[in-house]
């Protein structure tokens, strides 16, 4: 029997919020190993993750940890694994950074960075200017400025998304295919 782990992670799914800006975090989209990927640097989270739609995507090779773990998010959600990607690329302005990512269950990000990672790359995140500051492996320090808040697609959970529909708002759903240019 694997002995079980208790972690949270403070945005595993976006979640709009009355009293806070549901746009104030630091993300973009980054490649990892090959795949324009939405990548969520959250310094509430112990640990680095994976969603198992992207870790598909990308054919990740996963390996048993000697632990389950069992993570939490604001919203109550709650998530297991005991699987992880080692040695993962993630591609930002031309720099790569390694990652170990566990696989969760996830919607809305693909890739959270945890705190693993952002004390790795010594990362400082200013949350009201959206940059993430990294250093690389040979020691450049690299700056990213985040999405402009009217750029980003506010997300909702599944579950806010059918109370919402229940109380009478209509909903619409869309799927777009393609790349920018075209």
């Amino acid at each position: 029997m694997k002995i079980q782990l208790l972690h949270r992670v403070y945005c595993l799914e976006a979640e709009e919020e009355e009293s806070e800006d549901p746009h104030a975090v630091v993300s973009g989209t980054f490649v990892v190993n090959t795949l324009p990927t939405k990548v969520f640097f959250d310094a509430g989270a112990r640990h680095s993750f994976i969603n198992r739609t992207t870790a598909k995507q990308i054919a990740c090779t996963l390996e048993e940890m000697d632990v389950q773990l069992c993570v939490t998010t604001p919203i109550g959600s709650r998530y297991q694994s005991e699987l992880i990607t080692r040695n993962y690329c993630i591609t930002i302005q031309k720099k790569v950074f390694l990652a170990d990512l566990i696989l969760l269950g996830t919607h809305g990000y693909d890739v959270i960075l945890g705190m693993d990672r952002l004390t790795k790359y010594q990362a400082t995140i200013d949350c009201k200017q959206k940059t993430l500051v990294l250093v690389t492996p040979k020691g450049e320090s690299l700056v990213y400025k985040g999405s402009c808040p009217n750029h980003t697609i506010p997300l909702i959970s599944a579950t806010k998304a059918h109370k919402l529909v229940g109380k009478g708002y209509t909903a619409f759903s869309m799927c777009s295919c393609g790349s920018r240019n075209s």
